[in-house]
């Protein structure tokens, strides 16, 4: 027998007040009329030294009423002879849901993670089902409910092939989607129990450090599947809290080479507030001596200005220090390159002359800090070796070309080269029809005063850096002179630019893997104002990004996104070179990049020039403050209280034990049990306080 309520059985010490009752001394009853006691001496009665039990009867019938009425308040049972084991606990399907990403690295929390996994798989029972999924900003199946064998889960070993796939993991470079994983999670289990009949309550084991940047939003909009699917929480806290992280601000008018802009945001439940910044490269440590220091209380940000001195243009990465995690302390730059171009300028100006073209192009091109720019002037008068003396990215024709140049100069642009044809007069122009085969000179119109650019595709790279409205004016630039060129029906060659008359300006022309422009009018003095305006700079620098590659990078991302690869289309596979020395063959023709797993600079290697692009932490990942699991709740996620083996056996029992009490109901028949002997005892003790009144009476 059992009883649902023992605390009632301290009930039972009532039944001391009968026995005290009928054991308290007390004075001969009644009275008796006398003759005067005046000379007696007065005397207490006698009583014996120990009272004696009378009416045993009513005495033994008080106390059974007292024990059945404690009885019946304790709800007694009938227990089942069978007991419960650990063994009949009903099925379960444990999802454990450990959380991989960035934040998972600080400290020892990927080993507190591990040890978490391994206290949840000792609380398997042998008829549950366990899984094993990670997440950071998407969900993985490491190890299924369908992918263990029938052999396997008869010989209760599920837990084991949980065991070893966790030990095998590692935390990820991925930010902290919450709300998305555990919605399909949580999809996954609803549907799969209403497919599959399964009998067993689906529970979700949440490991995670739960950081306040986890993104919720998914959340909101999804209704959870109640008394169906449950969370059970496990939050896991590193010993040290402080964290910071910098990241660049960049914007379209930042110079690759001008100081940098950086936000270094503090986290909430920090205990520093001292951090130092500096630029750094692979290998080598920045000096005290460099690092620039900012003050940051927990919870804010700062934007500081980082000075880049020269020794540091190579620099790829900005270093935090002065928290305890290093995780996130490092943001990398892709570096500009330094290229080394060489120009062979064919014409007759000499070096110094300033009414020459070339004089011009090597002040437009003395100043880059990120090209180093070779000028070497041939004569037209040379052989057709003169190209290959040394291999140069860019041909600039401003005088007659020899008809033995022609032949070269074809094969230097099909193999990739780029032809610049400025004449300074109608011989030179001569050459145009000659190595382009769809234009034609046309007779010159009418002489004017000046000519301006009238018409002017933006679009194209070459005019591209002039596309905001606020650079895109060329009407202060006037040209004197220029050759008249027709094009023929169905031209190959595109008009770039227009004069106001609607002659052609510059015009390109693709031959093979390269490209001639052509310029009807020179950029000196004695024939336009272009070499002395403001315009002429960027104009060379974006011819130079077009024959040689651009000095600038892809634009840097975040771990998991994807990488446009739109610029860089060849009809030949790429090879993408990852920060670790890993290798990704990418097919032809390919406009994107999914692979970006980790931090650091990755290279784009084809036929062109290696394209480069830096990947980065989420900025959100680096906000390690603890987020309030109630808000969780607030987002309609069913928790649940956590509870192991022997507890849910406990409380089996327990709802078993209710079952079993109520439907026997054992106190009534105790209630009437004492009912009868309360009756019974009150006839008992009237008739016993007749008699005593008789036999008094009597006397």
């Amino acid at each position: 027998m059992g009883v649902l309520a023992p605390l009632y059985l301290a009930g039972l010490a009532a039944l001391a007040l009968p026995l005290i009752f009928h054991l308290i001394r007390r004075t001969p009853r009644g009275r008796r009329e006398f003759s005067s006691l005046m000379f007696l001496l007065p005397s207490p009665p006698r009583l014996t030294r120990r009272s004696r039990l009378d009416q045993i009867l009513l005495l033994l019938l008080r106390l059974a009423a007292l024990a059945l009425l404690a009885f019946a308040f304790a709800r007694p049972f009938l227990r089942q002879s069978a007991t419960l084991a650990l063994d009949d606990l009903p099925a379960r399907r444990v999802a454990i849901l450990l959380d991989s990403s960035a934040s998972m690295r600080r400290g020892d929390l990927w080993q507190q993670a591990l040890a978490q996994v391994e206290k949840e798989l000792k609380d398997i029972g042998p008829h549950d089902e366990v899984a094993l999924y990670t997440f950071g900003d998407r969900l993985q199946t490491q190890v299924g409910f369908d992918s263990h064998s029938a052999e396997v889960d008869a010989a209760g070993k599920q837990p084991e092939i949980v065991r070893q796939a966790a030990k095998k993991l590692r935390p990820t470079w991925q930010s902290t989607d919450l709300a998305t994983n555990l919605v399909e999670l949580a999809r996954e289990l609803d549907a799969s129990s209403d497919v599959k009949q399964h009998t067993g309550e689906p529970q979700i084991i949440l490991i995670s450090d739960f950081q306040k940047s986890a993104r919720l939003d998914a959340l909101q909009g999804f209704e959870w599947p109640k008394d169906r699917v449950h969370i059970i929480t496990r939050q896991l806290t590193p010993k040290r809290t402080t964290n910071a992280a910098a990241q660049l601000i960049t914007s379209e008018e930042d110079s690759s080479t001008a100081d940098a802009r950086v936000r270094v945001v503090n986290a909430a439940n920090s205990k520093d507030e001292q951090f130092y910044i500096a630029w750094s490269s692979d290998g080598v440590k920045s000096q005290p001596a460099n690092d620039t220091a900012v003050f940051v209380p927990p919870g804010q940000s700062r934007v500081i200005k980082l000075p880049r001195p020269e020794e540091s243009i190579a620099a790829d990465r900005i270093a935090i220090r002065g928290d305890d995690h290093d995780f996130d302390n490092t943001f990398f730059v892709v570096p500009p390159r330094k290229q080394q171009v060489n120009i062979v300028y064919f014409g007759d100006d000499a070096v110094g002359d300033r009414h020459g073209q070339r004089y011009y192009l090597e002040i437009a091109t003395s100043d880059d800090p990120l090209r180093q720019v070779k000028i070497e002037t041939l004569a037209t008068s040379d052989g057709p070796t003169v190209l290959t003396t040394q291999t140069p990215q860019i041909a600039v024709a401003t005088s007659k070309i020899a008809s033995t140049l022609q032949s070269p100069l074809k094969s230097f642009v099909e193999s990739g080269g780029t032809l610049v044809i400025a004449p300074d007069n109608d011989d030179a122009a001569q050459a145009i029809t000659q190595l382009v085969d769809d234009i034609e000179l046309a007779e010159k119109p009418a002489a004017s005063e000046y000519l301006l650019l009238g018409e002017i595709d933006f679009t194209h790279p070459l005019f591209a850096p002039f596309a905001n409205p606020r650079y895109s004016d060329f009407t202060k630039i006037h040209f004197w002179k220029h050759r008249s060129l027709k094009l023929k029906e169905n031209a190959r060659t595109q008009v770039v630019a227009k004069f106001d008359n609607g002659e052609p300006a510059i015009l390109e022309r693709s031959l093979g893997r390269g490209r001639i422009f052509i310029f009807t009018s020179g950029w000196q003095p004695a024939e336009s104002q272009l070499a002395l305006s403001t315009k002429f700079v960027p104009l060379i620098g974006a011819l130079l990004d077009l024959a040689c590659g651009p000095t600038t990078s892809l634009a840097s991302v975040t771990i998991g996104q994807t990488v446009d690869l739109s610029g860089l289309e060849s009809d030949q596979p790429l090879v993408v070179h990852k920060p670790d020395g890993a290798e990704v063959a990418i097919s032809a023709n390919s406009t994107s990049f999914n692979d970006v797993d980790q931090p650091g600079i990755y290279e784009i290697h084809g036929p062109a020039t290696p394209a480069r692009f830096a990947a980065n932490l989420s900025a959100a990942e680096s906000n390690t403050a603890l987020l309030e699991l109630e808000q969780l709740e607030q987002l309609g996620v069913n928790m649940k209280s956590v509870l192991t083996r022997a507890e849910r056996l406990d409380r089996i029992r327990q709802q078993r034990d209710t079952e079993l009490e109520s439907r026997q109901k054992i106190w009534r028949w105790m209630l009437a049990a004492v009912l009868g002997l309360l009756v019974l005892e009150t006839f008992l003790a009237g008739r016993a306080a007749r008699q005593i009144a008789t036999t008094e009476s009597i006397a």
